[in-house]
C-alpha cells in the first residue's frame, strides 16, 4: 500500500504530503488559517497567480517548509509571525497581494529569496541581517514602508503623514484660544448688563407712564 496517489499539484512521499503546487488555476475563495495543521512534512507550497483572499495560514505545524509562493493573489491581513519559526525557509514570495501591517523580523540564515513588493505594508523594515541584504525591488510598491534598504527615512514619512494644517497642541496656540474665549465671554457679559439696564429703565418708564395715565383718568372722572 505504498503507491503514491496521483493528485494534480500534490506531491507525496511515503504517503505524506510534501508539496502542494496549484498555480495559475483561477482559484477563488479563502483558505482556513488551520488548513495546513496536518501537513507536518510539507516543504513546498505554492498558490501563485490565483484570486485567493483572506488572511494567511498558520505555519507553526509546518517546520519543514522551504518554498512558499503566494504571489499574485488577494491575500490581506498581516504577515503571520509563525513564519519566523521556519528554520529551513529558503524562498518567500508574497508580492502583489493586499497584505498590511509591518514586516516581521525575518533572520533565518536559510532565507535566500524574499519578496513582499506591491502590498500595503507599513512601518520600518526590521534591521535584521537577512532583510537588510535584500535588494530594494523586493519592497517597492509599499508607500508606507520606511528605512533601509528603501530611500525613505522613517522620520520624514511620519512628518509627511501629518496634515499640513493639523492643529498640533502647542502652548502658544492653546493660550491664544483661552484669551480669545475670555474676551468673547467678557463682551457678552457687557452686552447682557447693558441690555438688562435698558430693560429696567424701559420698564420703569412704562410703569410711570401707566401711573400718570391712571391719575389722569381718576381726575377726569372726579371733575365730571
Amino acid at each position: 500500500m505504498n503507491s503514491t496517489p496521483n493528485w494534480y499539484g500534490i506531491r507525496c512521499i511515503n504517503g505524506r504530503v510534501t508539496g502542494v503546487s496549484l498555480e495559475n488555476m483561477g482559484l477563488v475563495g479563502k483558505i482556513k488559517p488551520d488548513a495546513l495543521v496536518n501537513l507536518a512534512e510539507l516543504s513546498i507550497l505554492s498558490f501563485k497567480n490565483n484570486s485567493i483572499h483572506g488572511n494567511l495560514m498558520e505555519f507553526s505545524y509546518n517546520p519543514k517548509l522551504k518554498i512558499f509562493f503566494l504571489s499574485g493573489n488577494r491575500f490581506d491581513g498581516e504577515i503571520p509571525s509563525s513564519l519566523l519559526e521556519l528554520n529551513f525557509l529558503e524562498s518567500l514570495q508574497l508580492q502583489e497581494n493586499n497584505l498590511a501591517g509591518s514586516i516581521p523580523g525575518f533572520n533565518q540564515s536559510s532565507l535566500r529569496e524574499f519578496k513582499v513588493s506591491y502590498n500595503n505594508l507599513s512601518d520600518k523594515i526590521p534591521d535584521t541581517g537577512i532583510l537588510q541584504s535584500i535588494g530594494l525591488s523586493s519592497f517597492v510598491g509599499n508607500q508606507d514602508l520606511c528605512g533601509a534598504p528603501t530611500p525613505t527615512a522613517c522620520s520624514s514619512l511620519n512628518d509627511s503623514s501629518d496634515p499640513p494644517n493639523s492643529n498640533k497642541k502647542n502652548p502658544f496656540f492653546s493660550s491664544t484660544l483661552v484669551v480669545v474665549d475670555v474676551i468673547v465671554l467678557v463682551v457678552l457679559l457687557i452686552f447682557f448688563i447693558i441690555y438688562y439696564k435698558k430693560y429696567k429703565n424701559l420698564k420703569k418708564q412704562m410703569k410711570r407712564r401707566n401711573s400718570v395715565q391712571v391719575d389722569e383718568e381718576k381726575l377726569y372722572t372726579y371733575l365730571t
